[in-house]
Order: structure tokens, then sequence, then C-alpha cells
């Protein structure tokens, strides 16, 4: 098995793409995950080998797609770090000691639009070039990653195979409540771990009770760990990204 790896721009955004797919063959499934605050498109691209190579209806289908997102954090000294907009990391570590956790939740990041905006055009670009539409789109991300996510389907109304947030959070509430409960909801597996000590483990269920409230179908995964993304949540993943291929595959 040859898995291919390259580099491209897709909309405006630079792309990471990964597939075990034959010259000129076209997915069933895209899965589009967007790394964190201070990563690149390659921090979360291990997944797509892994996942290629732990099931055979993943590597003779899917095509992976991992963004970098559009802010160089590089003058802050994190050389090769990308960001979707800024956080100022002493707020947010002052919510987390005062648990004043409305602080985090009631906020609109400044640029978080303008990172919805490219992050649209790269998920409509990644659709042209592999000739699937939304309900063969599994999208996500980790952290930031996740919370420009949530962001983009609830704002354009998206309804794709599977809404993977790992490690996310709650923003903007009222905001998200009202696009959540004007959307038609969608799949959404869901993780956070209890000792997140970056993203607080109580405004992640937050976020999920205003998605389940709206109709969204919730696989909400607690885990005892940090801020990161365990083997069971991988696992998670896997059997939910097969699901969405046999689904789409019945009604065909």
């Amino acid at each position: 098995m040859q898995i291919n790896s390259s580099i491209q721009h897709l909309g405006s955004l630079k792309c990471r793409t990964i597939d075990s797919l034959g010259d000129g063959s076209a997915p069933e499934l895209l899965v589009i995950l967007n790394h964190g605050f201070g990563a690149s498109e390659d921090d979360l691209a291990d997944f797509g080998p892994m996942l290629i190579d732990s099931s055979r209806l993943i590597q003779s289908c899917c095509r992976f797609v991992f963004p970098e997102a559009p802010i160089d954090l590089s003058p802050l000294g994190m050389e090769g770090g990308r960001a979707w907009w800024p956080i100022n990391m002493a707020k947010l570590a002052e919510i987390n000691q005062t648990r004043d956790y409305d602080q985090l939740m009631l906020l609109e990041p400044p640029g978080m639009r303008e990172a919805e905006e490219k992050l649209f055009e790269t998920v409509k670009a990644a659709m042209s070039v592999s000739g699937v539409d939304e309900s063969r789109v599994v999208l996500g991300g980790f952290s930031q990653g996740a919370m420009v996510s949530t962001n983009l389907v609830l704002t354009r109304n998206l309804r794709p195979a599977l809404l993977a947030l790992f490690s996310g959070t709650l923003l903007n509430r009222e905001h998200w409540q009202k696009l959540a409960a004007a959307h038609s909801g969608c799949d959404v597996l869901q993780s956070h771990g209890r000792q997140d000590f970056v993203l607080p483990f109580a405004p992640a269920v937050e976020l999920k009770n205003v998605l389940v409230d709206a109709g969204f179908n919730v696989e909400f995964v607690e885990f005892n760990g940090p801020h990161t993304i365990p083997m069971n949540v991988l696992q998670r993943l896997l059997l939910r990204i097969e699901q969405c291929i046999e689904r789409n595959r019945a009604v065909q």
C-alpha cells in the first residue's frame, strides 16, 4: 500500500493532503481536520496514515486534508506555529484560575469570523477537487481547530457526515445558541479531558448541551486526562468514519 502525501493550496489555505487512493481515484469520504493554536498543518497529519493502516475501508475510500491556520506565530517566537485567531494566554490562565467560565463562553474572539471565512473557502475547494458534497465530509479539529469548525458548521448551516470536536469549547454562547437552534442538526463526536487545564471541562459540557438542546446527535467522550486526543477517542473516530462510509453507500 502506498500512502500519498502532498502540500497544496485549497482556497486561501495551505493544506497537507493524505490518502492511499490510486491515481485519478476520487474519495468517497473527505476528512478535514484542523490543528490547534501554535501548531501547523502537520500536527494532526499522522492521524491520516494511522487510520488508513487501521482500516481497509478507510484505506480504500478516504482522503484526509489538514489545513494550515492563516496566522503566522513566528514573530511571537513560535517558529512554525500557526493560529486561527490570536489568543490572550494570560486571560485564559486567569479564567482557569478563577473558574469564571462565562468570560470564556461569552467571548467572540477577534479574528474568528475571518478564520471561519478562510476555512469555508478551503472546505469548498477541497470538496470541489474531491467531487464530494458536505454529506460526504467529516469536519473537525483539535482545540482552536475544533472551535473554528464548530463556528463554520453553525454559521454556514453545514450538515457534514460528522462534526468531530476534540478538546474544543463553547464561545460566543448566545450567538451559537441561536445558530444551533436554526440548524437542522448533524452527528457530532466530541471529546474532552476532565483534567484539561488549557480549556476547562465545564464549558465543553456546556457546548455539548447547546448542541443536544438544538437537536444535534452528540456522542460525548470524556476521559481522565489533559488537553489531548487519547487513543480511545481516535478509535471512536475510526469507527465513526467507517459508519459514515457505510451510511453513504447505503443511500446510493
